[in-house]
């Protein structure tokens, strides 16, 4: 009689310890599971997903004067940033913060590329943007595009901007995010301003990985 009441006395608290231990490890998986719901929730919204728009064949110069197009953006990642040289302030903040987000990935990422599209042609000629994009980094792309050029990535992004030219020393009200084109030439994210260079990073690795596993 002792030893099966010293038997059940041992058996109960077990049983207990198990049903606890399960209970808090299908809590764990379940907390898990939402918040992987909610990452990619967060990924998704920063997505032009499900449709992403394709970019269509278009030609412009870079800042060398050479000419650029589709060709260029195939089968890379695209970090796309609108806006202008005598820019004071947003212009070069977003620069410097995407220079160190792409030094930051280049060694493990080898397709990836930055273009800086200027939203004021009458004043950024292509001297003047090879300056510009090379004060930051020597592997930046600037593109010189005319309002009149066919299917420029301005107007295929849909970035407005808008300046007045009543002073000569104008400035340009232009959109600070920054725009992603995935190695199929698709427009598949627009990163919200402010910027820091960590949140690009982590945001670019997580997009990545989302557009990957749906490919």
């Amino acid at each position: 009689m002792l030893k099966k009441l010293s038997h059940s006395n041992f058996m109960i608290p077990a049983i207990v310890a198990l049903s606890i231990l399960a209970t808090s490890i299908g809590f764990y998986i379940s907390l898990k599971q939402s918040q992987n719901r909610l990452e990619q929730n967060n990924i998704v919204q920063s997505l032009f997903w499900p449709n992403p728009k394709e970019i269509v064949d278009f030609t412009t110069k870079d800042h060398n004067g050479d000419l650029f197009g589709l060709e260029q953006i195939s089968e890379k990642w695209t970090f796309i940033f609108f806006g202008y040289t005598n820019c004071p302030d947003i212009c070069p903040i977003t620069m410097s913060v995407m220079t160190d987000a792409y030094q930051a990935l280049i060694d493990e990422y080898k397709n990836i590329q930055i273009i800086f599209v200027t939203v004021d042609p009458d004043r950024d000629n292509i001297d003047k943007l090879k300056s510009y994009v090379s004060f930051f980094d020597p592997d930046i792309v600037g593109l010189y595009e005319k309002p009149t050029t066919e299917n420029s990535l301005t107007k295929q992004i849909g970035v407005a901007h808008y300046n007045n030219k009543e002073d000569g020393k104008y400035i340009v009200d232009h959109s600070a995010s920054i725009f992603i084109i995935d190695p199929k030439m698709r427009l598949v994210s627009k990163i919200s301003p402010p910027h820091k260079s960590d949140e690009i990073i982590e945001k670019f690795k997580k997009i990545k990985r989302f557009i990957d596993e749906k490919s």
